[in-house]
């Protein structure tokens, strides 16, 4: 037969969201390209970079690279001629201090890739969550930092921009692991799901912030045990990683390591699959 076709989604999950990465170096060192991805939030930001033709070993380079210390990401964002360290923060009233959406991916993104959707190597579809209809979002053409930025919007914390004159916000909201929308035309659908779970207190008690993020991981979770009952992919995997928090992410090589398992459970699980198509 003909190469298979993979669909593959990329769920959000904040700084736990770096485990996609090794899950993409499996597609890379088994030679396969998957026909379309599907990402929310961080999914959606490191899907763009392997949708634009970053391969994945690149993109673990470039993320140890920006994410090695806090002093090394302070370097790029002040060094960055892409974008003014005051663009970074977005004010909207007194009461409102937000990063700005758009200004984060264009540090986080490399300039050399495509500018639209359209222009990518791999289809690609951005989950992002209409605030004002309330249901979500998928965009498919357009600029590719605008949706991006919509679909990484977390509310409270980062401020998307207006889409079509509507608020967006996180992508995980309505649709944490977005695999339903890479069924159509594919022979295997692939689903990583990073949300993560509430971690015990990191006192004798739970602060406001931990149990605010820890109960939207919960809602997280609901809705994605939802969809998957509902119609589960051929593949999904979830990374071991209860050790790491949202803001984790200057722990990226700790991070890499702890989904090497998952990155060989993926591994085995694809080539099942193949060979079962063969």
């Amino acid at each position: 037969m003909s190469d298979p076709r993979i669909g593959l989604a990329l769920g959000g999950g904040s700084a736990r969201g770096l485990a996609h990465i090794p899950m993409l170096e499996v597609f890379d060192e088994m030679g396969l390209k998957p026909s379309v991805i599907a990402g929310c939030s961080i999914g959606a930001l490191i899907g763009a970079a392997y949708a634009g033709g970053m391969s994945a070993k690149d993109i673990r380079e470039r993320a140890e690279k920006l994410l090695s210390t806090r002093v090394d990401a302070m370097r790029h964002i002040f060094g960055s001629p892409r974008a003014r360290v005051t663009d970074l923060l977005a004010l909207r009233g007194f009461s409102s201090l937000h990063i700005d959406g758009e200004t984060l991916v264009k540090l986080a993104l490399p300039e050399t890739l495509p500018h639209t959707l359209d222009e990518l190597s791999i289809p690609f579809k951005v989950i992002a969550t209409d605030f004002e209809e309330m249901e979500e979002r998928v965009i498919e053409s357009g600029p590719l930092i605008t949706a991006v930025a919509a679909s990484i919007a977390i509310p409270g914390v980062i401020l998307g921009p207006k889409i079509d004159g509507h608020v967006h916000v996180d992508g995980g909201v309505t649709n944490p692991v977005p695999f339903d929308h890479v069924r159509n035309g594919v022979d295997i659908v692939v689903a990583i799901d990073v949300t993560g779970r509430p971690r015990p207190p990191t006192r004798n008690n739970h602060s406001n912030m931990e149990l605010a993020v820890g109960s939207l991981l919960i809602m997280f979770n609901q809705v994605a045990n939802l969809r998957r009952a509902e119609s589960p992919p051929d593949i999904y995997v979830r990374p071991s990683l209860q050790a790491f928090s949202a803001g984790d992410f200057f722990r990226v090589k700790e991070l890499f390591e702890a989904a090497e398992i998952t990155k060989d459970q993926l591994k085995f699980e694809l080539d099942k699959r193949l060979t079962a198509l063969r």
